[in-house]
């Protein structure tokens, strides 16, 4: 007849009740592997693979389909590992995401480090990981001036303070040149040579690109062709000034200037009679400060945020009492938006009047003003079908393995509560060690434990304890022996058994 076989232990011995336990096993695995298997589905479907992401966070969007991700528990769905982060240093050129002004960065300095007078402080590289600019503000500005390259440039330094965290502090700057040429120009810079990848005429009239380069166009334009034009005794060769910037408020000063005429001759301290090209450099500074405040996102006000400061900060820049406005700005050319028009002497005055750009109210800004880069972060993708399936069917054996052995441990434990493995070891050592038990545990019978000492050393006495009756049967039994074998007086000890036997032997010839 044919024996349901039941679960055994390791040494051989059959579980008690070892029926219940083969089909409880049963019974359990075919409900759980199914379970396991589904998990697997789920879980195994997708797979992290390195990603380049614009922003400093993992992409946590997993693609969908039925083993996605996406449908389990926000606790047992799976999470992507941090972005690798950048580091940022002396020499990095960058853009933010605003896309204005192009930055190198001329100093990252720890200010809790402590150096003595004869050290030099070292430089840096912390790490970026995404934070915002807004910290940042303009500390400085320089204008530079040169008849022989045909060229203006303004020079703006940037001072962020506890960036990208404390105590670090970074110093980087930027730099706008202006040009009667395109390709040297900011404007053709900023599009590329041949291209024309902002058209200023056609995009959103309220796009913030589109305003700060054409103001920027428009007030740099002025200032090339005034400083052009011959109004001083010595045509100027070249000029440079120097500002401090309040990075709170934007308001400006300047604290150092000189002027180098044609003919190689440099004044002591700024000719009076270049004094009228003061309301140039002020308006093409006060305008490129701005711009780098709304690049770099900070709270500090500009005129482009704020359309009211245009005319407090922006004068008309009208030509001075003796000179004829056809030699100021008259006819000057933009490269976008034409020759100026005769109702309007400087292009100063055409931007107060909201021509040929509206400022305020500015569109397409981001939220954030970072760093316009790319990081390194793990992302989720689909498994291909070959590697989902292998995926699952190891994932799958592995679980139904590990559940296995997990059953098993807990059956034998609960069989072993049940009843006992009945297995006596029969070797030599198996006998040496139950003898040291044995003897061991008559030892420890003999001492007296822990309450007892405790009880003696309080001063109780002990009751006297009665002979156990097992050991006074024993005792009696064992005189009665002793007694018998006296009396028939016949030896008991083993070496006596020859004797013992052979007279046994006689007395049955007899």
């Amino acid at each position: 007849m044919f024996q349901i076989p039941s679960l055994e232990y390791n040494l051989s011995h059959p579980h008690p009740k070892g029926h219940l336990f083969l089909i409880a096993t049963i019974v359990i695995f075919i409900l759980t592997l199914p379970v396991l298997i589904l998990v697997n589905l789920v879980t195994q479907g997708s797979e992290l693979v390195p990603s380049l992401q614009s922003e400093f966070q993992p992409n946590k969007t997993l693609l969908e389909g039925w083993w996605g991700a996406s449908r389990l528990p926000g606790l047992l769905s799976p999470k992507p590992p941090r972005c690798q982060p950048k580091d940022i240093g002396r020499g990095d050129a960058f853009r933010l995401t605003t896309s204005l002004f192009d930055y190198t960065v001329m100093s990252t300095l720890n200010k809790s480090d402590e150096t003595g007078a004869s050290e030099v402080q070292q430089q840096i590289r912390p790490e970026y990981r995404g934070q915002s600019f807004s910290k940042c503000g303009v500390n400085s500005a320089r204008f530079d001036y040169s008849l022989f390259e045909q060229a203006q440039s303004v020079m703006i330094g940037v001072f962020c303070q506890d960036f990208p965290k404390s105590p670090v502090n970074v110093s980087m700057q930027t730099t706008m040149t202006f040009a009667w040429e395109l390709s040297k120009d900011f404007i053709g810079q900023y599009y590329g040579p041949g291209l024309d990848l902002l058209n200023l005429n056609d995009t959103n009239p309220s796009d913030y690109r589109k305003v700060v380069l054409a103001t920027l166009q428009v007030i740099s334009t002025d200032s090339l062709t005034i400083m052009h034009r011959p109004h001083l005794s010595n045509p100027a060769g070249s000029m440079r000034v120097a500002f401090g910037v309040d990075p709170a408020t934007g308001r400006f000063w300047d604290i150092a200037s000189t002027l180098t005429y044609v003919n190689g001759t440099q004044p002591d301290g700024y000719p009076v009679e270049a004094r009228i090209y003061v309301p140039s450099i002020i308006n093409l500074v006060t305008v490129a400060i701005s711009a780098v405040n709304l690049d770099l996102g900070s709270p500090t006000p500009n005129l482009f945020r704020n359309a009211s400061r245009l005319s407090a900060l922006i004068s008309p820049n009208l030509p001075p009492q003796g000179i004829d406005p056809a030699d100021w700005a008259e006819g000057s050319q933009t490269f976008y938006y034409g020759n100026l028009t005769s109702q309007y002497q400087t292009w100063a005055q055409k931007l107060l009047d909201g021509k040929p750009v509206q400022i305020g109210s500015l569109t397409g800004l981001p939220e954030q003003s970072v760093m316009a880069t790319s990081y390194l972060c793990p992302s989720y993708q689909t498994k291909p079908m070959n590697s989902f399936l292998s995926s699952v069917f190891v994932g799958s054996a592995t679980m139904t393995l590990s559940v296995w052995g997990i059953w098993m441990f807990f059956t034998a434990f609960l069989a072993k509560k049940l009843m006992a493995p009945r297995v006596e070891c029969q070797c030599e050592d198996c006998k040496e060690r139950a003898k040291q038990a044995q003897s061991t545990s008559r030892e420890n019978q003999g001492k007296p434990g822990i309450l007892a000492k405790l009880l003696v050393f309080v001063g109780v006495k002990q009751r006297a304890e009665p002979a156990n009756a097992g050991d006074e049967e024993r005792v009696n039994s064992d005189s009665v022996t002793n007694d018998e074998a006296s009396q028939s007086g016949r030896p008991t000890h083993s070496k006596y058994a020859s004797y013992d036997k052979s007279s046994t032997i006689a007395e049955m010839e007899k």
